[in-house]
Formats: C-alpha cells, structure tokens, sequence
C-alpha cells in the first residue's frame, strides 16, 4: 500500500479544512461560545435565518426607511446581492427604499455554489435562542440569548441565559413558553440581573407564547389596564410583542414578560413574603376552606406556593395562615376590625374593579400574588396569566358580559363594610370610569396593539408555523369592543346600585 508522507498528509488536512470553512453552513451547530455561524449582519445585528422557510429577518424601527443604508458584514469568501445589489464586506452600503413585510432577494455565493434566501424586515424587536441542548420543564438548560432592537441606535443585547419550559397544562400545547434566567457565564450557577427595553433589571423574565388566546393581546393589555389604573401603587407586569427563533428555527410571535418575583418587587429580609396562587384547592385559594395548621417544611400549600423568601431559606406560612383564619373563620366584628390592617384596601378595591372589568373567571382565587412587605405592612397584590379575559375563557369560549366575580374575601368586604369599603369601592369606580376605564380610553389600548400585529406579518408566520387559523382582526377587535361597552354599561349599574 502506497503511503501519504507527513507533509503531504498536513496538507490535505489543510486543504479540507479550509474548504469546509469556506462553506456557508446555513443551519449550522452553534460554536462553544453557542454563537451561529455569521450569515449577513446590518448595523452589527445578524439577519436571523430560518431553515424552514429559507428566509432571513431584520427589525426596523419605521414602517419603511427610504434610504437604508446600513453597515455590512458578512463571510470573506462569499459574494452577496439584495435585489442585484452587490454587498460590499465591512462597509456601508446603500439598498435604496426598504418596507416591512416585503421579500428583497439574497443571492450568497461561495465557491461557485449560490444559495437564494429571502430577506423580509419586521417592526417587532427579535428574539434568538441559541442552545445545542433540548429544552425541558426542568432543571434548565444552558442556552445563549440575542436581542435586537427595532431602534438601529440601540444595540443588540447578548447574554448567556439558563431556560426551561413554564406553565403547567400549557406544557401539553405545541407552542411552548419559556422562562430564562441571566448569567454572568456559562455557568448555570451564575444567574445576574439584566435589563431589557430599559425596563427594571431582573434574573428572571418569561416568553408567553399566546397559545390559548387567539388574539394574542389578552394578557398584555390587562397588564397594561392593571398599571394604568394607579401607576404609583400597582405592583404590575411590563409586557412586549416579540418575535421569537430557536438556533435557526422561528417560532413566532411571543410577549415578553416582565417577572413579578422579589427582585421586582424589592423585597428584603426573612420578613418579606410572597405567594402566588396556582391551584384552586377545593376553594382554599378563593378563601372557602383553611387548613387546620400552617405546615412547617414544604413550600407548596393548598394551591399557594411560596416563592419568598427561598424555601431554602425559611418556609414562612403564618402571615398567611392569619390572613386566610380572619376571613374563613373569624366572627364579623373581629373580621371588620382587624380586615384593614392585614390587607390594604385601597389596592384590593382597585382589583375588584379589575377582577370585574376584564372578567377574568380564573382569577378570583387562583392567578393571584400575595406580597407582604414586612409584617407592619398589610398584604397587596398582582394579578397574572389573564389569557381568559376580555369576553373570552381561557379555552376561547364566549364569556357572558353581565356577571359578577367574587371569592369570599370581597363577598365579607360588601356584606359587613368595614372602613366605609362600599362607599370607597362606588367612589373610585366613578373616578376610574372619568379617566383610565372611559371606553374611548379602553379601546385606544386594545387599538395599539391589534395595530402592532396588522403592521408586521406575524400572524402569517404564526399559521404556518403551529397551523392555527389566522385572526380575522377585524372580527376580533369587533367582538371585544361590543363587549367591553356592553360590559362598562352593566357595571355602571352594578356599582350605582351597591
């Protein structure tokens, strides 16, 4: 057998080598710093691509920018063209008038081998998650994640993420939402504070993936109305359209989350507590049954779980083992006496209101966060997961307009009336109703958003990817008009007449 000598065999080596990085892999395995080969990038934030559709995606702050000529960069070896424009590597180059939602032409040469993609710019910031791992509920999975902007004046924002599923029975949907945490390395241990779109830096964020809402904008705008209502002592959640890949795979529209956990909320001490309510219990989170006894050594209680202080820490059950002993089981002179020093009144009014407004029936007692800021402080809270809302159940069924939603809580608040509750509750309604809660005001809201998603091409892209019907807008945006108006003219009756 003929042999190769050493020197011939180091340059074979090298010529394979360089022929395999001379090649464009378009969906290629991320590196060890989980960074994807670079295939075009404008402006220092890389075109994301997707396999599936061989398409590329870029986020641009206006509608159309009439002389888009931004700085290029992309592989030495290969030559590209938009729309027979040929790039110039590393330089400015000017595309002429670009629009959102249209498909310019990519041509990518690479050793006498061209690749057609198609290049479409959006108006919804983008989301990429980089991670050779498979995603699980937990623990989590190391991953990279990028941002980029609309706004060519911010720059793209880079991190080292852990992420894991969220969500209970929403795990079974196709469509899966996430919740990542910042690190400082790729350590899963290293969990920091970060912030995006200017907003409160935070460890831990959620992508909602709307799966159960078919317009999308449910829970965001209940977000929205919630802060709006009282900007200065509502504990709220920031919420943003995006557009979500995974390595080179899209997945559509998400809403990016803000998470309402201590960090948020500046909690500090032992003292400190914060609950959420995830599980009806057989009515104990609706305050229609107590436990004999706070327990001691688990951080999950009749369908509350406690999220601060870390289990690890303390389990601290007793402030609210006194509250839920008040309402399920104290006399009412005891019950009007003590109810205002263990929960702020002015707060739970204003959720009364909300609960009502957006009739949110899988809020009265579960999706609910309990914060106690030291035991001197009455209890507040937050209102979450509000998919089913604004004339819809959380499984899309129609929801009447003219109910009322209540636990037993807000039934011995209206029976007994401690603090002049009735007349407070009467009071900030027709406050509300003059500013914040006016229809024209409501539907302004709603407005922007619906408006958000009619720009961009999102909803296309949703259909294909997870086959769901596309939204008829118009319909949509029809239905919850009439029933927010409908809905606004029977609480007018309902609190006139309380």
């Amino acid at each position: 057998m003929k042999r190769i000598p050493f020197l011939g065999l180091l340059v074979f080596v090298f010529y394979v080598q360089s022929c395999y990085k001379e090649e464009v892999v378009f969906d290629s395995l991320p590196d060890n710093q989980l960074e994807l080969a670079l295939i075009l990038e404008l402006n220092g934030k890389d075109c994301f691509f997707d396999k599936s559709s061989n398409t590329l995606r870029y986020a641009i702050e206006k509608d159309s920018i009439q002389n888009f000529a931004p700085y290029v960069r992309f592989q030495d070896y290969s030559e590209i063209t938009i729309n027979n424009i040929s790039l110039t590597n590393k330089a400015i180059n000017t595309l002429g008038k670009i629009r959102i939602n249209e498909s310019y032409a990519v041509k990518i040469i690479t050793k006498g081998i061209t690749t057609q993609l198609s290049l479409i710019f959006t108006n919804l910031p983008i989301l990429r998650i980089v991670t050779p791992n498979q995603i699980i509920d937990e623990p989590q999975k190391l991953a990279r994640l990028t941002i980029n902007y609309p706004s060519d004046s911010i720059p793209k924002m880079t991190s080292f993420i852990g992420v894991d599923f969220r969500g209970g029975s929403a795990q079974f949907n196709p469509k899966k939402s996430y919740g990542f945490s910042f690190l400082n390395s790729m350590d899963l241990g290293s969990k920091t504070s970060k912030s995006l779109f200017a907003w409160k830096e935070n460890e831990d964020w959620i992508l909602d993936a709307l799966y159960n809402d078919d317009s999308n904008l449910r829970n965001k705008l209940s977000f929205e109305i919630w802060e709006a209502m009282n900007p200065s002592e509502h504990a709220s959640i920031k919420s943003k359209f995006v557009e979500l890949y995974l390595n080179n795979d899209r997945q559509g529209l998400y809403c990016l989350n803000e998470q309402m956990n201590a960090e948020q909320l500046d909690l500090a001490g032992l003292e400190a507590v914060l609950y959420k309510a995830t599980a009806w219990g057989e009515g104990a989170t609706s305050f229609e049954s107590l436990s004999s006894a706070a327990p001691l050594f688990i951080d999950e209680w009749d369908g509350w779980e406690q999220k601060y202080p870390k289990p690890r820490d303390l389990i601290n059950w007793q402030p609210l083992y006194d509250l839920r002993d008040l309402i399920v089981n104290k006399g009412d002179v005891a019950f009007s006496r003590d109810i205002g020093a263990q929960i702020d009144l002015a707060i739970f009014i204003d959720y009364y209101i909300f609960l009502n407004l957006v009739s949110a029936a899988d809020n009265s007692g579960k999706n609910i966060i309990w914060i106690k800021s030291s035991p001197q402080r009455p209890f507040f809270i937050s209102p979450w997961d509000l998919d089913g809302s604004w004339g819809r159940f959380w499984d899309g069924s129609n929801m009447n307009s003219r109910t009322i939603l209540s636990n037993k809580l807000f039934d011995r608040l209206l029976t007994l009336n401690p603090n002049n509750f009735k007349a407070d509750l009467k009071n900030r309604w027709l406050v509300l109703r003059t500013g914040v809660l006016m229809f024209s005001n409501i539907e302004r809201v709603f407005e922007s958003s619906f408006n958000e998603m009619i720009r961009s091409d999102i909803l296309t892209i949703e259909s294909l990817k997870w086959g769901r019907p596309i939204l008829n807008i118009q319909q949509e945006q029809d239905y919850i008009s009439n029933w927010t108006a409908d809905r606004l003219n029977f609480l007018d009756t309902y609190f006139a007449n309380i």
